[in-house]
């Protein structure tokens, strides 16, 4: 037996020594480099080269809007964010800047009676930091078409109205809409507060009474008196009273400035400074104040400029980092 193993060490031994001399006599291949390739492979002690700053992106959803949209602006990312503001040469109304990581965001409501052409949009330096970079974008109005309509009201539907009381209303409404948090307040995508038939849409033009015209501001969604209307999204009301013209109304703050407005209602269930949320009911389809059949004027804002409500189920507004996105990523960042 230990004649067999010795044996089996020797074999191996004399294997392996072979298998030695065999690879002294193997040429190692020739390298070959393209110049692209060997421009890749620095040379010693040479240092890599450092990447740049990723240059910041500068859009706008949707691409081509139309008058009475809202655009939503984006810009990043930047070391500083909140050193730069957007600014445009359109008629219309700007939300809250939203800083975000390393972008800024912005919601611009495009007046309804704005030209259809070409218009810029501006993302500069606020004051004191001229030694940063200027930008420009080019944006096209889309031409929109909007419905007329003229009809009459009963003279007995403004009784006992008073000029007084009716700018007191303009200044509480103004005030509601006014009154914002500085971020989202939504978590999920707006939804249409009742269903029914849209008796009025969005901007259409109006003569009431032999009136100069007027233009509607918001839709009106015809339903049965009683049907349940649903708060759009989440946030806190701001107005919840009678008014002469809208009738029992209720405002709700989204944040950024944006808003939702839901007027002559029969009746409202919540009460200023309540936290709402999408989908609660906050009130019955009526024909209360300045209104001849029972529906809903459901009206949206950027602060006091009325935009398309029909936009706002688009979910073009998820694009902005949600309430809770914001709050985790503070927490993250005091960690």
């Amino acid at each position: 037996m230990q004649v067999l193993n010795l044996q089996r060490i020797i074999y191996l031994s004399f294997a392996f020594l072979m298998i030695g001399i065999a690879l002294l006599f193997i040429e190692e291949p020739e390298q070959h480099y393209t110049e692209a390739s060997a421009d890749t492979v620095p040379l010693e002690n040479e240092a890599l080269p450092v990447l740049e700053e990723p240059i910041p992106e500068f859009f706008t959803l949707p691409a081509n809007p139309s008058p009475g949209d809202f655009l939503i602006v984006g810009a990043g990312p930047f070391p500083e964010a909140d050193i730069y503001e957007i600014s445009f040469n359109f008629p219309g109304t700007a939300s809250e800047h939203l800083i975000f990581a390393d972008k800024i965001y912005q919601v611009i409501a495009i007046a309804f009676d704005t030209e259809p052409g070409d218009y810029k949009l501006f993302l500069t330096p606020r004051a004191g930091q001229d030694d940063e970079i200027s930008y420009e974008l080019l944006i096209e109005v889309c031409n929109k078409e909007f419905s007329y309509s003229s009809f009459t009201m009963p003279p007995s539907r403004i009784d006992g109205w008073t000029s007084e009381q009716l700018a007191l209303d303009r200044e509480r409404v103004f005030d509601a809409r006014n009154t914002t948090e500085p971020y989202p307040l939504w978590l999920q995508p707006f939804i249409s507060p009742v269903e029914g038939r849209v008796s009025s849409p969005f901007g259409a033009v109006r003569v009431i009474n032999n009136n100069p015209p007027r233009r509607h501001n918001g839709i009106d969604i015809a339903a049965p008196e009683g049907t349940p209307i649903e708060a759009a999204n989440d946030g806190i009301v701001r107005l919840a009273d009678f008014l002469l013209s809208g009738g029992n109304t209720v405002i709700i703050d989204h944040g950024l400035g944006l808003s939702s407005t839901y007027m002559h209602l029969d009746e409202f269930f919540v009460q200023e400074g309540e936290r709402v949320y999408r989908g609660a009911v906050i009130g019955t389809v009526g024909m209360t104040g300045y209104a001849t059949g029972p529906h809903l004027h459901y009206e949206v804002n950027i602060f006091q400029r009325p935009v398309n409500p029909d936009q706002l189920i688009s979910n073009d507004l998820m694009l902005l980092p949600p309430a809770y996105v914001i709050n985790l990523f503070e927490k993250s960042d005091r960690l």
